[in-house]
């Protein structure tokens, strides 16, 4: 029977995924609801925390005070479309800053290979950095770029997502060929 169901489970979510991949856009703004969900679920876990603590040791007020506030913001993030819509936002600039900070340290690495490169004999010495240096510049273009159009990066996305949740189900339809079948 578990083998049927991690099975079953596998291609459920190999189906969605295939589903969502047709609809990157749609699978990339389900994010700021999923988001909400998830601190909705982290506020009563610590709520239920909080009152199982108090019972053993002396714990902060604030602790709780901070997982009624997550609570209420949770509450709000899912019950709201435009707080999801501004939860997807705030995903799609985080990745563009990531992508340019990493860009940038790209850059600084290759003009680090360079400077090394440049001590080096004629026989030792490579252009090889450059690459590196183009792929730093590029980065930042396309996150700069991805900036002024969210829509590509919540494309890529929800491309990426889809395609994790295809690969899990793959997993799990795999994980489950292995598990023996009663006799």
């Amino acid at each position: 029977m578990k083998k049927v169901l991690v099975m079953l489970l596998g291609i459920v979510l190999v189906i969605g995924g295939i589903f969502c991949l047709f609809r990157p856009v749609s699978t990339f703004l389900t994010t700021g609801y999923l988001v909400g969900v998830f601190i909705l679920c982290d506020a009563i876990a610590n709520i239920i925390a909080w009152f199982d603590a108090k019972k053993y040791m002396n714990i902060s007020g604030w602790y709780l005070f901070d997982a009624i506030m997550s609570l209420i913001f949770g509450i709000i993030v899912v019950i709201n479309g435009m707080m999801q819509f501004a939860v997807d936002m705030a995903i799609v600039y985080l990745v563009c800053a990531w992508v340019i900070v990493a860009g940038a340290f790209r850059i600084s690495l290759a003009l680090k290979i360079k400077r090394v490169n440049d001590k080096l004999p004629n026989v030792f010495k490579n252009s090889r950095w450059i690459w590196l240096m183009i792929a730093g510049i590029l980065m930042i273009l396309f996150a700069v770029i991805c900036m002024m159009q969210p829509g590509i990066m919540s494309v890529i996305l929800g491309t990426f997502i889809s395609l994790t949740i295809i690969f899990n189900g793959a997993t799990l339809i795999t994980l489950g060929s292995y598990i023996p079948s009663r006799a």
